[in-house]
């Protein structure tokens, strides 16, 4: 039978260079404590990326010490990349922030967290090539008199970016928000004045 080390081991997907030495868990806490240990030689820098050997092991201490990234997490993120895709794939089935919440036994702002992170990577490794026509368009939420505007590319049937309100501000800051040879192509909107505005 699988020890439990040896399980956290694969389940954070840790390289050779990281060994899980202990875990604590705690159900009456909802906490599970896992203690590494780094066995390689070097080490990257957090502020410049080098690959540099490492000086001493400092004790466990909060503040004052810089801390290397982990390469089973993002930046600043509690959660494992394997647990934030796991909940990407659950909104992507159409769940709500609320209900993946539940479902993981978690607050609602963690969640909306990791929704908001993937997207910026989904953004980032967008492709820049021409768009002929774009579309911009505003949408209720729900019942509400909430919008908000979305700018849409009209041959390719995908949403490209998507701000709160239907104000100019927020038509022109879609507008901006493609590379440069992606906004002088032909751009549809409806006759709501702040649309015209901005375009």
């Amino acid at each position: 039978m699988q020890s439990l080390t040896t399980h956290y081991q694969q389940l954070l997907g840790l390289p050779s260079n990281w060994k899980v030495e202990h875990v604590d868990l705690s159900m009456p806490g909802k906490r599970v404590t896992v203690k590494l240990k780094y066995t390689g030689q070097n080490v990257q820098c957090p502020e410049c990326g080098e690959s540099c050997s490492i000086y001493d092991h400092a004790p466990e201490q909060r503040g004052g010490v810089k801390t290397v990234t982990a390469l089973w997490a993002g930046k600043y993120s509690r959660f494992t990349l394997m647990l934030e895709g796991f909940v990407v794939q659950l909104l992507q089935q159409g769940a709500s922030t609320q209900t993946v919440a539940t479902l993981l036994n978690l607050s609602w702002h963690p969640v909306d967290q990791i929704m908001r992170r993937a997207i910026k990577r989904g953004i980032k490794r967008r492709p820049t090539e021409a768009i002929k026509h774009l579309g911009i368009d505003k949408k209720s939420l729900r019942a509400s008199h909430q919008y908000v505007t979305t700018l849409n590319d009209l041959d390719g049937g995908r949403v490209l970016d998507v701000v709160e309100t239907r104000s100019t501000k927020a038509t022109e800051k879609l507008c901006t928000s493609l590379a440069t040879k992606q906004q002088k192509k032909v751009l549809s909107v409806d006759m709501w004045k702040p649309f015209a505005e901005a375009s």
